[in-house]
């Protein structure tokens, strides 16, 4: 026996509230991400995206180029905007941040993006210095520690339900086998090194 909402509809149906016709809350949600071509998820996920890459374990933070940005600038923006959105939000219009903070949004993800691949650039070049100034079993240890980590990354991200923490930490995982792939061939440079050098 089927049961019926108190209101009369079915959930999920379209519904009539004084004659006008009212579409189910994801329906209105998943026509705004189509719309916008965000998620609301991504959208508000902001801070997990701020943070950085992990750096090595015997690196220090003074060892990274001192001219990348860090997105303080474009997080402020977006936070300050999303905070606004929630302030003055209108229960008629609830995904219009969506829209307003898009731009600022956008900012943001290519800040960060080429942040983290700057950081990474850092993070190689010192690494091939210190991995050559090794000893052999030292180098061996020191592969092993990258390869442990990686597979720590994959099988945290295998087993967390959240997706916004799911790709940082398969971000994460990818790190590790850049690094690795970086220290087994030291000739080969990325591609972004490639560019700088011609």
């Amino acid at each position: 026996m089927a049961t019926r909402d108190d209101d009369g509809g079915e959930r999920g149906e379209v519904k009539r509230v004084f004659g006008k016709q009212q579409e189910p809350e994801k329906a209105r949600l998943n026509t705004a991400e189509k719309r916008h071509g965000l998620t609301w998820t991504e959208l508000h996920a902001y801070k997990d995206r701020m943070l950085f890459p992990s750096l090595p374990t015997m690196m220090g933070v003074d060892e990274l180029p001192q001219d990348i940005s860090l997105c303080e600038n474009a997080f402020r923006g977006l936070d300050r905007c999303i905070d606004k959105g929630m302030e003055s939000e209108d229960p008629a219009q609830p995904y219009a941040r969506m829209q307003i903070c898009k731009p600022h949004w956008i900012k943001f993800i290519k800040c960060v993006k080429r942040r983290d691949e700057l950081v990474m650039r850092g993070i190689k070049r010192w690494e091939r210095s210190y991995y050559g100034s090794l000893d052999d079993p030292s180098r061996k240890e020191y592969l092993e520690d990258i390869d442990t980590k990686m597979r720590y990354f994959l099988y945290a991200a295998s087993h967390t339900m959240d997706l916004q923490k799911k790709k940082r930490l398969e971000m994460n995982a990818q790190h590790c086998a850049s690094r690795h792939a970086s220290l087994l061939n030291p000739h080969l440079l990325d591609p972004e090194e490639t560019r700088s050098v011609v």
